[in-house]
């Protein structure tokens, strides 16, 4: 065999050994409207094994929409509850899973503590963590001016009236950073349930995202760089990786005073979470007139 043939064969079985058996093509469906500001799709993520993921495209600007998370309550940080809990408990429209905790991960309400920031109607129930990769947070202010960043001690939440927290950043700039935030190695490699936060280029737009796994035939999970690609074709500028696992739930307002879980919990049911991410909407009118949407804000209001 000649040298440049040596060579060649070389480069080419080195390149199969660091590239995907197979591409990813993500599939994102029709944005339709779920309450005012608030649109929902699905989108499928094809490749070595298919996926499945639930998304919620909150408009920061639409009027009706705020944010809760679980405030500081019991002995610890706060007491877990399931995510449809948590929505009926607050009256919101919306909720997902958020920071990572322990213990974990007892179907009952005990007492809990966080991993990473966590402000609940501007208190703060639990600082940055001081280990590396749990410091990605969002953050949220009263006027819903919204960012994502790596916090540390020094960051100041003065002014923040939200905010949750997760592992790593996977989409910087628009770039997919998954591969840096153990997308490589560790859970991040493979696939898994996870759960999703998103911000457009703009900071108008809050991408909410679950995606299901664990479940052959159905959903597998994705990986951190899958999950970051699902990210960008939703529109996320930025994007963050929160809890996920048994953990990834998303729930919203049936209508009728109770939750609906839209996504389907790896476990089977949802797990009793330490922290959620709520959002208060108001419901899309009866009627497309005027006077409709303007009776069904009034009474939004009255409620909040």
């Amino acid at each position: 065999m000649s040298q440049y043939r040596h060579w060649l064969l070389s480069v080419c079985l080195v390149s199969a050994a660091v590239l995907p058996a197979t591409a990813s093509t993500v599939k994102v469906n029709n944005w339709r409207p779920a309450f005012i500001g608030i649109d929902e799709t699905t989108a499928t993520i094809d490749g070595q094994d298919a996926s499945v993921a639930y998304a919620l495209r909150i408009d920061l600007q639409a009027p009706g929409i705020r944010f809760y998370s679980t405030p500081h309550q019991g002995t610890a940080q706060t007491i877990a509850s399931t995510d449809s809990q948590f929505l009926v408990k607050y009256g919101l429209q919306a909720v997902i899973n958020a920071n990572f905790f322990a213990p974990c991960c007892n179907a009952t309400a005990e007492p809990k503590t966080f991993n990473g920031v966590a402000v609940s109607d501007a208190n703060v129930v639990s600082l940055p963590a001081s280990a590396v990769g749990q410091n990605a947070a969002l953050l949220i202010s009263r006027k819903n001016e919204a960012s994502i960043v790596e916090t540390t001690e020094q960051t100041d939440l003065s002014n923040i009236f939200t905010a949750v927290a997760g592992s790593g950043i996977i989409v910087s700039e628009g770039q997919n950073v998954g591969s840096s935030t153990g997308g490589m190695q560790g859970d991040g490699a493979d696939p898994n349930p996870r759960s999703l936060l998103g911000l457009s280029k703009d900071s108008r737009y809050l991408y909410i995202v679950a995606v299901d796994g664990r479940q052959p035939g159905y959903s597998a999970g994705t990986t951190s760089v899958e999950s970051a690609e699902i990210m960008l074709q939703l529109g996320a500028y930025t994007a963050l990786n929160l809890d996920g696992g048994g953990s990834t739930s998303l729930v919203t307002d049936n209508g009728h005073g109770g939750a609906q879980v839209v996504n389907r919990p790896s476990g089977g049911t949802e797990r009793f979470d330490a922290n959620q991410l709520g959002v208060r909407a108001v419901p899309l009118p009866k009627t497309l007139s005027i006077e409709g949407i303007l009776e069904d804000f009034y009474k939004a209001f009255l409620n909040y």
